[in-house]
Formats: structure tokens, C-alpha cells, sequence
């Protein structure tokens, strides 16, 4: 008899960290909150890839009025520990598990800094004293062979303008 073993890896949230940059007297943007990408676990023996979606909540204000005095901002996120976009890793101990966040659902627009083959969300003009809300996509490719754990990785979220 033959016996076929399944390992599940228990991929908690990945966690976004978000930076935040300020722009004179009365005038930014702040960060509401910021919800990482839930992966759930992930089976090395599934055929296809696993994705996970995210979230990030934030307000800018011109300090006045109109729409944050038409201001375009730049949204980008960082590498992570693994130094590289293409794959970005989690880690477990000694153990890496690669991954990727995208701009768009197809997850083919790789989100970060413009460089290394990313790309930047924007620019585009924020609602101003409103919530804009903003969808992170994130994708593990499949049968990656490694050790059952928790991975994560902690990256920064940069609002520029």
C-alpha cells in the first residue's frame, strides 16, 4: 500500500509596514490602516499557485480645499528582506519562500519602486479628506519544496508627493 503525504504551511498574514512622507504645513497623507496579504496555507503539492489579496486605507489633505490642491502622489513598496522584486521571499528560519505583490488582479504588474522590473502605483490625484482605498494582490508561485513554518516578511509602503 502505498501512502501519499500532504504538508500544509500555515502562511499567516503578510505584513505590510507602512513609511509615510509629509509635504509642508497642514498638508498629507496618513495611513488608516493597512491590512497584509492573507495567503492562508499553502500545499507545495498544489498544481497551481496560491494568491492572496491586501489592503491599504489613507487619507490626504491639502489643508484646505479641492482635491488635495491637485497633488498627484506615488505609492511604492519596498523589496523586503529578500533584496530583489523578482522573487521577493518570505523566510522561516533558514528557510525561503518566494512570492510576489502586483498592481492589478492578473498579477502581472509587479508593485514597487519602479525598478529591478516593478512598477509604481501612479501617479494619480487622491481624493482629498476622503478614504482611498487600494487593493494589494500577492502571489506564491506553486510547488516550491519547502520546510512546514510560518513565513513572513516585513516591507515598507511609501506614500511620495
Amino acid at each position: 500500500m502505498s501512502t501519499t503525504r500532504l504538508i500544509y504551511l500555515g502562511v499567516p498574514l503578510l505584513w505590510l509596514l507602512a513609511g509615510l512622507s509629509a509635504y509642508g504645513q497642514g498638508a498629507g497623507c496618513q495611513f488608516q490602516s493597512v491590512t497584509g496579504v492573507n495567503f492562508g496555507v499553502y500545499d507545495p503539492f498544489a498544481p497551481a499557485a496560491l494568491d492572496g489579496t491586501g489592503q491599504l486605507r489613507f487619507v490626504c489633505s491639502s489643508g484646505g480645499t479641492g482635491s488635495f490642491n491637485n497633488r498627484s502622489i506615488t505609492i511604492l513598496i519596498s523589496q523586503g528582506n529578500s533584496n530583489s522584486f523578482t522573487p521577493r521571499q518570505m523566510s522561516s528560519g533558514s528557510s525561503r519562500l518566494n512570492y510576489n505583490l502586483y498592481l492589478d488582479s492578473d498579477r502581472s504588474l509587479i508593485w514597487g519602486n519602479g525598478t529591478g522590473g516593478s512598477y509604481q502605483r501612479g501617479p494619480f490625484i487622491p481624493g482629498n479628506n476622503v478614504v482611498n482605498t487600494i487593493s494589494i494582490y500577492g502571489r506564491i508561485p506553486a510547488q516550491q519544496w519547502v520546510a512546514p513554518g510560518a513565513y513572513s516578511d516585513s516591507l515598507q509602503v511609501v506614500i511620495q508627493f
